[in-house]
């Protein structure tokens, strides 16, 4: 499948789950709040891709900020590697 094609699929499946722009809930936060301590890091998400921002379900240590733009979000990199996992 070409990568504009997985790419519509991907952002179709997304809207799908009608999570986007749903208000924080106490199970993804306690996920968030638990890897951040397991890895011992001081940031923690669950970040949602759509097709132009990288939007946070859940979000330990990046008080006050609920989004970023895609073009600057790693995951958006992740979602267009050419390079495949074996």
């Amino acid at each position: 499948m070409a990568m504009v094609s997985r790419e519509r699929a991907r952002l179709r499946h997304l809207y799908k789950l009608e999570l986007l722009d749903t208000p924080s809930e106490p199970a993804y936060d306690a996920f968030t709040q638990l890897a951040a301590q397991i890895c011992q890091a001081p940031i923690s998400l669950i970040s949602l891709i759509d097709k132009d921002r990288q939007w946070f379900k859940s979000n330990t240590g990046l008080d006050g900020v609920g989004e970023t733009a895609r073009d600057i979000a790693f995951c958006g990199e992740a979602i267009q590697s050419h390079t495949k996992l074996k």
